[in-house]
């Protein structure tokens, strides 16, 4: 990730999410995120609220967690949450990796 900001498009494809979803969570989790807007209003997000955006998504999806406790964790600053989300980052790459390894036998 080399861009200062990423439109709501960019984020929903390197986040895995709709833009609906994203849009939502920005609105719902105004606490933790807040996105510049340009001149027309498009939301614009930094590396660091995409951080944010995975640790929502892996606290609603892969944990089952409701929004409440999901901003409950977000408040909270759990490491072992940031820990277990970059663990589970770097397995996707690998299996990412691994299956392009696969096809070019």
């Amino acid at each position: 990730m080399a861009k200062l900001y990423y439109s709501i498009s960019e984020a929903s494809e390197i986040i895995g999410e709709n833009t609906t979803t994203i849009r939502f969570w920005s609105n719902r989790f105004q606490r933790f995120l807040n996105p510049k807007r340009n001149a027309k209003g498009n939301r614009l997000f930094v590396e660091n609220e995409l951080e944010i955006l995975k640790r929502i998504k892996y606290l609603t999806r892969d944990c089952g967690l409701s929004l409440e406790a999901t901003e409950r964790k977000l408040a909270s600053k759990g490491g072992d949450d940031d820990k277990l989300l970059k663990i589970r980052e770097s397995l996707l790459q690998i299996r990412a990796r691994l299956a392009q390894i696969r096809e070019t036998l």
